[in-house]
Parts: structure tokens; C-alpha cells; sequence
């Protein structure tokens, strides 16, 4: 469980965070824990998609045990892929979304079990210190590489325009 001070000390970091992003253009929204939101999230947007949607990064601390982890703090982010999988592509779209995590250079693509495609990673940030915009930036630059690789053609798999095979070669 995390503790109040803990709970402050997130928001306050997150606060920082999103001053540092403002400041360099973005357009950041911070939501405080409620009875609604178990965790602080602060939403990044980082434009549309290649069909025109919004696409919106949430960046949140991963609860961990404070008796156990010290040294260390886990910043997640996490946005939805938005596809629709057609009846029977989802094993397809595992397939290609395990070939894509082996070579992605950091996070990972998943599906819940709802259907909800996601990308996720999470930064270890030593407790020592607060994460600075700038840092973040570089992170959220790969991440977001990795979304423009990739979301475009999990959806054309999860639809059946694509096989896995063809999505890869795609990539060259």
C-alpha cells in the first residue's frame, strides 16, 4: 500500500513534470487520485494518429511495496491502440504484436482481456532523484516511435487487411 506522503510526493513530481512539458508546447492535463482514479495520472497527448485520432499517453508511478523497494520508483506509460480485432484475428494480431515486442526498443504491446490493445512501458527511476522534463522526453520520443511503427499496422492486422507476415515485411 502506498502511503499518503508517497501518494504527495508523486503528485508533486508529476506536477513538475507537467510544468516541463508545458513549457516546451505540449499540453498536459494532471488527474489527482479519487475514488475514481486509484493512482495520479498526468495525460500527454502526443497528436493523432495516422487515421486521425487522438492519441494520449498516461504517465503514472506503478504502486510498489515500500518495506521491499527502496531504491527505486517505476514510472509507467501506458496509451491505448485503438483497433477493433475482427472474429478470429486475434491470434494473428499475437502474433504479430509478440514478433513487434522482439524488436522493440523498449515496452511492450499487449491486449487485454476485453479486446483493449495497449502499449506500455515502464522507466525505473533511481528514488534518489526526480525525473526532469527533458529526460522524459527522450523516453516519450521512443515510445512514441514505436506507436507510429507499429499501431498503424496492428490495426490492419486486427481488421484481417494484413497478415503478420505482411506487416513485418512491411518494416523492411
Amino acid at each position: 500500500m502506498v502511503s499518503e506522503m508517497e501518494h504527495a510526493k508523486q503528485l508533486a513530481e508529476l506536477g513538475g513534470l507537467q510544468a516541463g512539458l508545458n513549457k516546451e508546447g505540449f499540453s498536459t492535463e494532471l488527474l489527482e487520485r479519487s475514488s475514481d482514479i486509484p493512482l495520479h495520472v498526468l495525460l500527454l497527448p502526443l497528436g493523432k494518429d495516422a487515421r486521425g485520432r487522438d492519441r494520449i499517453v498516461n504517465l503514472n508511478f506503478v504502486p510498489l511495496p515500500e518495506s521491499d523497494i527502496e531504491w527505486i520508483r517505476l514510472l509507467q506509460l501506458y496509451t491505448v491502440v485503438p483497433c477493433e480485432i475482427a472474429a478470429n484475428r486475434r491470434s494473428a494480431l499475437e502474433s504479430l504484436l509478440h514478433a513487434a515486442n522482439g524488436v522493440l526498443p523498449l515496452g511492450y504491446f499487449g491486449i487485454k482481456e476485453d479486446g483493449e490493445v495497449y502499449a506500455r512501458y515502464v522507466y525505473t527511476v533511481p528514488s534518489s532523484r526526480t525525473v526532469s522534463a527533458d529526460e522524459l522526453l527522450e523516453v516519450v520520443s521512443l515510445f512514441h516511435y514505436m506507436l507510429e511503427m507499429f499501431a498503424d499496422r496492428i490495426e490492419r492486422v486486427a481488421s484481417g487487411e494484413l497478415s503478420p507476415d505482411e506487416a513485418l515485411q512491411e518494416l523492411g
